[in-house]
């Protein structure tokens, strides 16, 4: 008979059995098998004559567990009453393979020494398998759970296969479920939230190409083994907050649609998000130990503020579209952003770069920020597009390379870059230009110097030519440049350098008594009377010739007639050269 008002659905053609015929084999021992019936009336074992023995997996159950010796096969059957499997331990296998499940089923506290298969299974109503315990296998391949999908607590001690299962909008609870063995949920799809929470993964588990409609949550979760959401949909909330990856974690082509919350992750193998996409992603103070791979990924606003990165990490190729932070980031290994796009402001305030940092061909739209960021080793800039860069207070201990670089403004003080730009004349005569924009006209001028200083120190006094070696006039006149007044930015050169000059001249005229006086009474010019004239008197005769300004009383005599003409030249010409390096320096 059929009990509990359940019925045969309308066009169905299967037998049907009661379920007072399937409690009776149970209860006697015998096997439960069937294929293709109706099972009319609840399952229910709580009045049955069964063995007990005490169940430790039972959690806010009464009494002890029943024991179940059959082995029960029901494929491909509708169950019109409802399944309570509650507290018990089979023995044997139980396998409803393509079944329907109608009613509530609930399989809470069991424990299952034989395998358990509910492949392509259909649970209507509320399905329970919380606390239970699974021994040898766990198949859930194709299973469709209209509604909530418990599993909350649940043990596997095997593999635990949910690939292509189907998850109702309302909950898929695994909330602290544990996994010894490898748990598989390739292709599954959920469509409410689902609850992974505090969950313990300890051989590998598989998301791959999983689709989850919902929030997923795995806060607190712990995967000792491989993970994998590589080709995953997660179209809402992604919460993977203080969660412990100790092995890889791989997440290529997932596509993070709602908020992705890595906040305090630890990853301690290599974590791999190549060409994932991120609405909105957050790795504030996560620890990412192995090589961690981000290229060519797509980024909303970005948060990885505080985040340790301890091997190689690499950003190549991707596009930031929103407002990234990598404030205080720790980067242990290489890090590279080559061929990166920021579309909006990016700050590395604070971070921290022991190895190389690479931004070769990167592309900055709008501010970068790197205030007080310590660089331990190279930084390479070459071919990247910058808008606007701030340096200030930046700790640079290796070289840094802007060749082939663009960049509207770049505030970096001078003395901070002097000792560590790479030469590169394009890239100095550009930020001679960056600092007149800025108006630091005293770092212009140094970056200026110190340009030609390093081209005068790339070329030799001698060219080759063949087989014959001429003059290289260029460093002749380069160093006669810098010499003379300092590249044009030094005015000081050239003062000293006629300083110089008048001392010289002073000297041989001292020396040679090349310079007499002519006695007030009119006598005759005595010469050779070198006691008569001084050193002072010397210099002063020589700095009135400097100057063009030679008493008349005063003349230079024998060969030191030409040396006088030639100090006056000098002094005019350096006259003209010192007041062209004033006034390109003090008149701007």
């Amino acid at each position: 008979m059929i009990m509990r008002g359940d019925h045969v659905p309308e066009g169905s053609h299967l037998p049907v059995v009661e379920a007072r015929e399937i409690l009776e084999r149970i209860e006697l021992g015998e096997p439960v098998i069937y294929d293709h019936v109706a099972i009319a009336g609840d399952i229910d074992l709580s009045r049955l004559d069964l063995p007990f023995v005490h169940n430790e997996r039972s959690r806010d159950m009464s009494g002890p567990a029943h024991v179940i010796a059959s082995r029960i096969e029901i494929r491909n059957s509708e169950f019109l009453g409802r399944v309570s499997l509650v507290n018990s331990i089979f023995r044997e296998s139980l396998d409803l393979s393509g079944s329907t499940l109608c009613q509530e089923a609930s399989f809470k506290g069991s424990t299952f020494d034989g395998g358990v298969r509910f492949e392509g299974s259909s649970f209507l109503r509320y399905a329970s398998f919380r606390d239970a315990a699974f021994s040898k296998e766990a198949r859930f391949q194709e299973a469709s759970f209209s509604a909530i999908a418990n599993f909350g607590s649940a043990l596997f001690f095997c593999p635990a296969s949910f690939v292509s299962a189907r998850f109702s909008e309302l909950c898929a609870n695994f909330l602290e479920a544990t996994f010894r063995k490898d748990a598989d949920w390739t292709g599954s799809g959920f469509a409410g939230t689902a609850n992974f929470n505090l969950a313990s993964f300890e051989g590998s588990a598989s998301f791959w190409n999983a689709n989850f409609l919902a929030e997923a949550s795995f806060r607190g979760a712990k995967f000792a083994g491989y993970a994998s959401f590589q080709g995953g949909i997660l179209s809402g909330n992604a919460d993977f907050r203080a969660t412990s990856f100790q092995e890889d974690f791989n997440a290529e082509f997932a596509q993070f649609q709602g908020n992705a919350i890595f906040i305090g992750t630890c990853i301690s193998g290599n974590a791999t998000f190549f060409r994932s996409q991120f609405s909105d992603v957050s790795f504030k103070d996560a620890t990412l130990k192995g090589e961690v791979q981000f290229s060519e990924a797509i980024f909303g606003p970005a948060t990885f503020e505080g985040a340790q990165f301890g091997d190689r990490s690499s950003w190549q190729g991707s596009s930031f579209q929103g407002e990234a932070k990598f404030d205080g980031a720790l980067f242990l290994g290489r890090a590279s952003f080559s061929a990166a796009s920021f579309l909006a402001s990016v700050s590395f305030a604070t971070a921290h770069f022991q190895e190389e940092a690479l931004f070769e061909g990167a592309a900055f739209a709008k501010t970068v920020d790197c205030s007080s960021a310590c660089f331990q080793k190279d930084i390479s800039f070459t071919g990247a597009s910058i808008n606007k860069m701030r340096l200030s207070k930046a700790n640079i201990c290796g070289q840094i390379s802007l060749h082939d670089a663009e960049f509207t403004r770049l505030e970096a003080r001078w003395p901070m870059l002097r000792n560590h730009l790479s030469y590169d004349g394009e890239a100095y005569l550009s930020l001679a230009r960056n600092y007149r924009n800025l108006e630091w006209f005293e770092d212009a001028d140094d970056c200026y110097y110190h340009y030609r200083r390093a081209s005068q120190a790339g070329k030799s006094f001698a060219i080759l030519e063949g087989e014959r070696k001429r003059v290289n006039w260029s460093k002749l006149l380069d160093g006669l440049a810098w010499v003379s007044c300092g590249y044009g930015v030094r005015p000081r050169y050239t003062v000293f350098l006629s300083c110089f000059f008048i001392l010289l001249f002073a000297f041989l005229y001292w020396q040679g008594a090349g310079i007499v006086v002519e006695p007030l009474n009119g006598s005759e010019i005595l010469q050779g009377q070198k006691q008569e004239l001084t050193f002072l008197d010397n210099l002063y005769f020589s700095a009135m010739v400097f100057t063009a300004k030679t008493q008349v009383k005063w003349y230079p005599v024998g060969v030191y007639r030409y040396l006088a003409t030639l100090e006056s030249v000098l002094g005019w010409l350096l006259l003209a050269l010192f007041l062209v390096s004033l006034g390109r320096t003090m008149i701007r």
